[in-house]
Order: structure tokens, then sequence, then C-alpha cells
């Protein structure tokens, strides 16, 4: 009876404290665990899956720390740096409106060709031989040539470019590989046919009668045959240019010591080769046909002046005929001459122009340019005097006892004469430009002469001006470009 009554407090004991849930969130160090298995019947099971709860709240991801974060990126595979990351509206920073999507870019790497400099030798021995290939090619459009020099394997395209309009300098674009020890190599050399207005003098028989002594010559000098100098205590001849001839030598008159580097202040080159003078310097052989451009044609012989604003006017002899234009041109003004017709010629030009007589031109006073390009460098104005035989400066008479001043680029074929020389030296006669000759008169005692090079003579020349058969390089910077195979 005692054991079954226990056995009956016991269990209500245990039903009480499950109705109740416990008293305890958790489990004390105290505790001990219990285990108990409980058998359920078959329609308890069926409603043991439990009651509906409420879904849970995300729980927030756990924020990690500095090393962590630089670990992670460094674990990172580098971005390639040829890279693109085409952008496209998704891309656009917060707050942008959308706008159309972008092409992805795409960019192709051009690999850069390796360039290998010249030793100076190479590139003046190339330059000399471009220029003598230019030379004798003068009447081709396309010339190829091969060759071979120390070794190398050259080999060249020469191109001609004939000049656009009259003032344009003729140019060769020479296009050279080589071949060095199983590398390939190529270069790209542009060469400019020299018209005589790039010589500040040029000259082709010096007459045996004449010499240079209290002479200036700034610029470049050629003569075809021996000069004739002479100098003393007093005065001497002075080129502050580099000097050539096809001469041998020079012919010196010496009163006092002086070193050549004190007369050749440029340099000299002795058997420089010829550069043959034309045998008809008609402007418009040496000038493409400009439909805008002014002629004017003289049949008889007549006096040109210029004016500072442009214009100019003529009168002739026979019939005291005379004319005025007053409006300046933009375009070259052509005044040619007749056959056995001469003109005579002063002022102050505003313009480009060309004055061309098969038999001669006479300078009567000074001839000056508008806009002096001593001052201007880019001053557009330009004249050139050709004559298929003579150039003259006036009698004293006519020119007056004073200086005289010529801004030209002159060409006489046969000769250029200064008249009566035999006066007490006075004057000086300058010229701005250049002069190229058959041959020169003496010009003392009446003018010392200081002769100029105009600078933009290099870039262009008077409209018509007669060219060189000589052809130079320029804008090269002497480096070869690896090129594959």
């Amino acid at each position: 009876m005692c054991g079954g009554v226990l056995s009956a407090a016991l269990h209500v004991g245990l039903l009480l404290v499950i109705l109740s849930g416990g008293g305890q969130d958790g489990m004390h160090t105290g505790d001990t665990p219990i285990s108990m298995l409980v058998l359920l019947e078959a329609h308890e099971a069926d409603r043991s899956d439990g009651v509906e709860l409420p879904p849970l709240e995300p729980a927030l991801p756990a924020l990690a720390s500095d090393e962590q974060l630089h670990a992670a990126i460094a674990s990172l595979a580098p971005l390639p740096t040829d890279a693109i990351v085409p952008q496209t509206a998704e891309s656009t920073l917060p707050g942008e409106p959308l706008t159309e999507e972008l092409e992805p870019v795409s960019i192709s790497a051009k690999e850069i060709p390796a360039t290998v400099a010249m030793s100076d030798e190479e590139k003046e021995a190339l330059a000399r031989r471009l220029e003598r290939l230019a030379e004798e090619s003068i009447d081709s459009i396309r010339k190829e040539v091969t060759w071979e020099q120390d070794g190398k394997q050259y080999s060249a395209v020469l191109i001609r470019e004939r000049a656009n309009d009259g003032a344009a300098l003729e140019r060769v674009i020479a296009q050279v590989s080589a071949s060095d020890h199983g590398k390939h190599l190529t270069t790209i050399v542009n060469l400019k046919r020299l018209a005589f207005s790039q010589f500040t003098q040029l000259v082709d028989y010096w007459d045996p009668m004449v010499q240079l002594h209290d002479d200036e010559i700034v610029g470049r000098f050629h003569s075809n045959s021996q000069l004739k100098l002479k100098y003393d205590s007093r005065a001497s001849p002075k080129f502050f240019g580099k000097v050539t001839t096809a001469a041998r030598s020079f012919n010196m008159e010496s009163h006092a010591r002086r070193r050549d580097s004190e007369i050749f202040r440029g340099g000299v080159e002795t058997r420089a080769g010829r550069i043959e003078l034309p045998e008809s310097p008609q402007p418009f052989e040496w000038a493409p046909k400009d439909e805008n451009s002014r002629i004017h044609e003289f049949t008889s012989d007549a006096h040109i002046r210029f004016f500072r604003d442009g214009s100019y006017s003529w009168r002739t002899r026979r019939s005291s005929e005379s004319g005025y234009f007053g409006e300046p041109s933009a375009h070259p003004v052509y005044l040619v001459a007749a056959r056995n017709t001469t003109l005579y010629v002063q002022g102050v030009v505003a313009g480009r122009f060309l004055v061309y007589s098969p038999q001669r031109i006479v300078i009567e006073g000074n001839l000056t340019y508008a806009s002096d390009p001593r001052s201007t460098p880019d001053s557009g104005d330009y004249l050139g005097l050709v004559s298929n035989r003579y150039v003259e400066i006036a009698p004293r008479g006519v020119t007056g006892p004073g200086d005289i001043e010529v801004d030209a680029a002159i060409f006489a074929g046969r000769r250029f004469v200064v008249t009566n020389i035999d006066h007490p030296r006075t004057a000086t006669l300058r010229i701005y430009g250049s002069l190229a000759a058959g041959s020169l008169t003496a010009t003392e005692p009446r003018y010392a002469t200081k002769i100029e090079y105009d600078s933009r003579f290099e870039r262009r020349r008077p409209p018509g001006f007669p060219s060189t058969n000589r052809y130079e390089a320029a804008d090269w910077d002497g480096k070869w470009a690896e090129v594959p195979d």
C-alpha cells in the first residue's frame, strides 16, 4: 500500500512540472541533463508538426576586420593592364539619369617601331647619294635604285612632287630601306630642289678682271669658276656663309696678313661641282599656270614704279603711253617684256611680283618691300627680277650719289652690271635677297657691296623664279626605324 501511494505522488509531481513549462530559460552550471524517451500514439504523431511561427528576422553579417579585408584583396588576381572595362548606362553614378547604352570600347595597341640613330658618317653619305640620285633623275616621276655600301644593302624609291604653284619649291620624297645583320630598317628623307634664290650669290664665270675686295656676303655663296680675292690692311671680303666652288683653288692677292677664317667665316669647299644656269629662265617654264595670276605684257621699253599700297604704274618710252593699276592683287603679278624690250624699275613693292625681260632690266632707284621681312618675318611681299641677259644698276645721274638698296631675288643670265663705276667711293650697294648671274662687273670704286640673304627663300621663292639642278636633304632626323619581316 505504501509503495502505491509513493508512485502516485511522483506522477502527480511530474505532471505539474510539465504543465507549468518549468521556471528556467536554460541550464545552470550545476544542472544535470536528463534524457527521456516518450512513446507517442499514432494519432498523436500526426499532429506533431507544431504550430506555425512567424519568420525569423535576418541576422546582420559580422563586419570583417582590416586585416581580413587586406588579406582578401591580396588574394584577388591582379587586373591586366590592357583590360578595358566597357561602360554602359548601368554603370552611371548614383543620382545620374540613365542614358542610352554605350557600345563597348575596343582599342587595338600598335607597336611603336624601335629607332636606331645613324652615325654622322652614314647620314652624310646617304644624304649625298640621295641628292645625286635626285639630280640624275630630274625628269623622272619615280625612280628605284639599289646599292651596297660598307656591308649594308640599300634600296630607295624616289618620288618627285612638282611645285603646286609658282612660289612653291619642288620636292623629292625618298623612302630608303636597308638590311643589316638580319635587321630590316627604313627611313624617309625629304629633298628640296634648290632655287637660284636660295644662294645669296651664285656666279657661273668669274671675270678675271674683277676682284672681291670690300664686300660682305651673308649666306651661301657658289662659283663655277675660280674666284679672285684681294685684301689689304684696310679691307677684305667677308663671307658669312658656306662658300663652295667648282674650282680647285682661289686666286688671292694680299697686301697684309689675314687668316682664312677671317674671310671665310662659314667654311669653304673646293671642287664642289657645277651648278648649271638655264638657257631660258622664262617664268612660265618654272611655274605652273595660275588662272588667277595677273599678267601684263610690254612690247616696248617701259618704266615701272611700285607703290606702298600695292598699286603700280608704267610709262612707255616710245609712245609715251602710261597706265596705272590701283587694285592690289592677292595673287602673283607677272610683268613680262617682249623680245628686245627693256624694263626700268623702282619703288616700294607690296605683293608678289616677277619682272621678266629677255633682254634687260635696269634698276633706277631703291626697290624695297612695304613690309620689311627683317622686322616682319611673315611678310608676304616678294620681288623677282629675271633676265636672260642683263640686270643693271642705272648710272649715278639717275640713282643719285648715295646708297642704293634692292630687296629682290635677281637672276641675270649673262651679266649683272654696275654702270659708271669710276667715281670716288661715296656709297654702298645693298641687296637683300639673292643675286645669281652669268658673270659680274666690278662695283668699286662707285660702291662697296653688301648682299644679305632673305631667309624666307628657304620656304618660298618669288613667283616663277628659276630653279637649279641641285637637291638638298631637309626635314630629316637621321634615324632608322626597325620594321618586321
